[in-house]
């Protein structure tokens, strides 16, 4: 049985300016909650966003990224995705909403992260983390299928999948997605649902 309690990390996927108020007033309120008390990280991963480095969520980034004394891998695999955000933007170039990127949390660990080996390197330095929030707007679209989508998330070993539903809408932004519609995921308690492997 899954426990809710157990040290969690929360991803922020897409939270843009042009993305749904509710669900950023929703997960702010969340995380500003007793309730959430388990959850010890939020990752911000907004993703085809450019010059938003003077965040806490980035400072924290480059603390456990690229900081002296890191791996020459970690350093290296850091300034290659640099390089490739710099030089292959996308045709459309979204913003992080003020009120997510200049949230801050004294009782979280604030991180920007975008792929999979960042997220498998920052668990590999928590392994006690077993439990992983995924919010977000276009739960068919971005919230699944980004690099820290739960699909993805999916392949790392030992961890959880779980979700808040009113922390996640449908890609239209008015409607909140009815999980009777989504047979692998279940209902743990209230709207907390969890991804069956």
């Amino acid at each position: 049985m899954i426990n809710i309690n157990q040290p969690s990390v929360a991803i922020l996927i897409d939270f843009w300016v042009r993305a749904d108020r509710v669900i950023n007033e929703n997960a702010r309120a969340f995380f500003d909650n007793p309730e959430s008390e388990s959850i010890e990280t939020v990752v911000l991963a907004s993703y085809n966003c450019y010059d938003e480095n003077n965040s806490l969520w980035h400072w924290n980034y480059n603390t456990v990224f690229n900081s002296p004394g890191r791996k020459q891998t970690l350093v290296d695999l850091h300034f290659m995705q640099k390089f490739f955000n710099e030089n292959y933007r996308p045709y459309t170039i979204e913003r992080t909403h003020p009120k997510i990127l200049n949230y801050v949390n004294h009782n979280k660990f604030q991180i920007a992260m975008h792929w999979g080996w960042e997220f498998e390197y920052y668990l590999s330095l928590n392994p006690h983390i077993k439990n992983v929030y995924v919010f977000g707007q276009a739960w068919e679209e971005c919230v699944r299928i980004r690099p820290l989508g739960y699909e993805s998330l999916l392949q790392i070993p030992n961890i959880n999948v779980l979700t808040k539903l009113n922390c996640v809408k449908l890609e239209n932004g008015y409607e909140y997605p009815n999980m009777n519609d989504y047979p692998c995921w279940e209902q743990l308690k209230d709207d907390i649902y969890y991804y069956k492997r």
